[in-house]
């Protein structure tokens, strides 16, 4: 099988994430997208939104997708989570004799030589690089694909933000099975849901 990582905070998933797997699935003709929110990423503080929320908002999102799971590995790996780690530990779920690539946005792509052991990521996965806005693509290795879109819209940050300041207006920009999650959970400071 051709299978995709797609890993991030996912504080909350928005149509972004939802366009990146779209489109990575078929330009990678991916038979498998495994989604992973990271526990504790290693460049960048905590994620404020606990772990089992941020699961369950992806599980929401991808439920009606088939191809497309969650996976809860990195609250049983050591942290900060290490892709590196995170990789090995899929893929060694997932048994043996598939293809790999990891979706990596070109933000994120900018700072990977920084990244834990970045030469033995590339062996365990094909880097698979989507735009973002204000970074250029750039310095492939070989067994690099650039997946072929416009700049990625939306910034999990941005809908935090808006949170903030009008709830009701960062509900209405989310999918609606993500929306429906965090007024259930009461998640950015809106009011838990009546049972």
């Amino acid at each position: 099988m051709r299978i995709g990582v797609f890993g991030g905070s996912f504080d909350p998933p928005h149509e972004g994430h939802v366009v990146v797997a779209r489109l990575a699935r078929t330009f990678l003709k991916l038979d498998k997208l495994i989604w992973i929110p990271t526990y504790h990423p290693p460049h960048k503080d905590a994620p404020a939104t606990p772990f089992v929320h941020r699961l369950g908002m992806v599980k929401a999102l991808i439920a009606a997708t088939p191809g497309e799971t969650v996976s809860d590995i990195e609250a049983s790996l050591s942290q900060p989570s290490f892709m590196l780690y995170t990789l090995r530990a899929v893929k060694q779920a997932e048994g043996s004799g598939h293809a790999w690539h990891m979706l990596v946005g070109s933000d994120n792509w900018d700072s990977f030589r920084s990244w834990h052991q970045s030469e033995a990521i590339l062996k365990e996965a094909a880097p698979a690089i989507f735009p973002r806005e204000g970074f250029r693509i750039q310095s492939l290795p070989e067994n690099a694909t650039r997946i072929p879109c416009v700049e990625v819209p939306g910034e999990s940050r941005k809908y935090r933000t808006l949170f903030q300041k009008n709830p009701e207006a960062a509900l209405a920009k989310l999918p609606k099975p993500v929306a429906d999650y965090i007024r259930q959970h009461g998640l950015y400071g809106l009011p838990r849901a009546a049972a």
